[in-house]
C-alpha cells in the first residue's frame, strides 16, 4: 500500500474512531488508542505511573530489535533478561547484584532508535529517575549475536 494511500486509510481509521468515541450524557468516555504510525513499536512502562514509549525503528532490523528488548526488559525490571542481552557486557566484570542495584534510582527509560548502520544501533534515552529528574543520553550500542557487545553514549543532560 502506498504511503498516500495509507494516509488516506490512517485519517479514515481515526475519523471513524473519533466517531464511535462519541459518549451517550452519563456513561465513562470510552478508552480509544489511534493506530501508531507504521514501523513504530510502542513499549509500555513498568507499572509506576510513567508514559508509554514509543520506539522509532524498522521492526526487522534484528540489531535493533535486540536495543530494544533490552530497554523493555529494564522498564520491566526484568534484570536477568537485560543481563543476557547484554549487560553482563555493558556491566565490564561487575556482578549481577551491582548491574540490578545500579537502576535503583531509574523508574523508567524511553528509547528512541534514530538510525542502524550494519550492526550499530543508533539512539537516543532518556531515564527518569526515582526523584523525578530527566537524565538523557544519547549515542550507539554494538550488537553481536543478538546481544550488545558494546556501548558508545553520552550524557546529554
Amino acid at each position: 500500500m502506498g504511503a498516500k494511500n495509507l494516509a488516506a486509510v490512517t485519517l479514515m481509521a481515526a475519523g471513524a474512531l473519533a466517531a464511535c468515541a462519541v459518549p451517550n450524557q452519563g456513561t465513562a468516555l470510552p478508552a480509544v488508542t489511534v493506530a501508531a504510525p507504521p514501523n513504530t513499536i510502542v513499549i509500555q512502562p513498568p507499572a509506576v505511573a510513567a508514559p508509554p514509549r514509543t520506539v522509532y525503528v524498522t521492526p526487522s532490523v534484528p540489531v535493533a530489535q535486540t536495543v530494544i528488548a533490552f530497554y523493555d526488559a529494564i522498564n520491566r525490571r526484568d534484570f536477568l533478561t537485560a543481563w543476557n542481552l547484554g549487560g553482563q557486557r555493558l556491566a565490564k566484570g561487575g556482578a549481577y547484584a551491582s548491574y540490578v542495584k545500579g537502576f535503583a534510582t531509574t523508574s523508567w527509560a524511553d528509547l528512541t532508535v534514530t538510525g542502524v548502520s550494519g550492526n550499530t544501533v543508533h539512539v537516543h534515552l532518556s531515564a527518569r529517575q526515582t526523584d523525578g529528574s530527566l537524565r538523557t543520553f544519547s549515542g550507539s550500542y554494538t550488537v553481536s549475536g543478538g546481544t550488545i557487545t558494546g556501548a558508545n553514549m553520552k550524557r546529554v543532560s
